[in-house]
């Protein structure tokens, strides 16, 4: 069981009542302890399991956030004795989410939208090691700028953001995603320009060529990279890194645009839109079923209208790729 410590600091008369307030609640909860301060307040540590705090943490912010210095903070328990006790039969089960809390998982993608000089470095580095990979046509180098990836975070950062009508991580993200773009696919065409390689070469070659399989590959990886974060498998982020891949077919067409090969460039092209609209499209639609929303009334009309816009729109752009597919059949 993945667990977590909440901590909140309280003036006294509210931490007294805490305990009683969720002995008549359904949170899932292992452990409550107070812990009396110098100045008067109390230190109230909660033990949770990681899919219950999500509803501790906005109760506590509905009946506490107007309070002075208000801060609750969240910490990994890597483990604890004596273990947690499943409930006893009969007893009222309680109320637990199997994923993380929602704010644990808006920090961790804010962090990495958020366009930085160490985001740069780390586009321009995958894309030299993914531009001399496929020169070279090799499976094995172009397979480490997957890896890297460093465009798959502000992508599922924008589908978090959409699905909660947040318009600043919204921001953030599609600034860093059209940086990380567009840096890209400059140092591709210059390349492209200055060095010779084989436009028939399989690992070029092959990102020319788009297929429904593409579209069918590139949904259930974009699933199946948001149920890893909001279930807190980080290590399956790395296949879903591999399969959906944005870096190697933005440099494909970068580099067969610097070597004038624009036919072939647009194949690319394809590819990379197919994979962008259905890892955010996915990506959307998996959070929502996960149950991801805001704490708020008027976030959630937001919110609301926001999803809904995007998955008219996703769909949209995903049926008119799909004609242009079977166009090339």
């Amino acid at each position: 069981m993945t667990l977590r410590l909440i901590e909140l600091i309280l003036p006294q008369d509210h931490a007294d009542r805490l305990k009683e307030s969720f002995d008549a609640t359904d949170f899932e909860i292992h452990g409550l302890w107070t812990e009396n301060l110098d100045d008067g307040r109390k230190l109230v540590r909660v033990l949770a399991s990681a899919g219950g705090t999500e509803a501790v943490l906005d109760d506590f912010q509905e009946r506490f956030s107007w309070l002075q210095d208000y801060r609750v903070i969240l910490l990994p328990v890597e483990a604890t004795l004596p273990r947690p006790k499943a409930s006893a039969e009969g007893d009222k089960p309680k109320r637990v989410v199997g994923r993380i809390n929602r704010e644990e998982l808006y920090a961790d993608l804010q962090e990495s939208a958020r366009l930085s000089p160490v985001f740069m470095v780390m586009v321009a580095l995958s894309t030299v090691v993914a531009a001399v990979g496929l020169v070279r046509d090799s499976s094995v180098i172009v397979l480490s700028a997957m890896v890297i990836a460093p465009l798959l975070g502000p992508n599922i950062a924008l589908a978090l953001a959409t699905t909660l009508g947040d318009l600043g991580l919204a921001r953030t993200a599609l600034r860093s995603s059209a940086v990380g773009f567009s840096l890209a696919l400059v140092l591709a065409v210059v390349y492209g320009l200055l060095v010779e390689y084989q436009p028939e070469a399989v690992e070029i070659a092959s990102r020319t060529r788009v297929g429904m399989g593409d579209l069918a590959l590139a949904l259930a990886a974009g699933a199946a990279g948001a149920l890893s974060l909001t279930s807190a498998a980080r290590g399956s982020l790395i296949g879903v890194m591999v399969a959906v891949a944005l870096l190697p077919p933005t440099i494909v067409t970068g580099m067969l645009v610097g070597g004038g090969h624009l036919r072939a460039a647009t194949g690319a092209a394809e590819l990379v839109a197919i994979n962008l609209v259905c890892l955010i499209l996915a990506g959307i639609v998996t959070f929502l079923a996960q149950g991801i929303r805001p704490n708020k009334w008027w976030q959630a009309e937001v919110a609301k209208k926001a999803t809904s816009n995007a998955l008219v729109a996703g769909i949209i752009l995903l049926a008119l790729l799909s004609w242009l597919v079977l166009l090339q059949v």
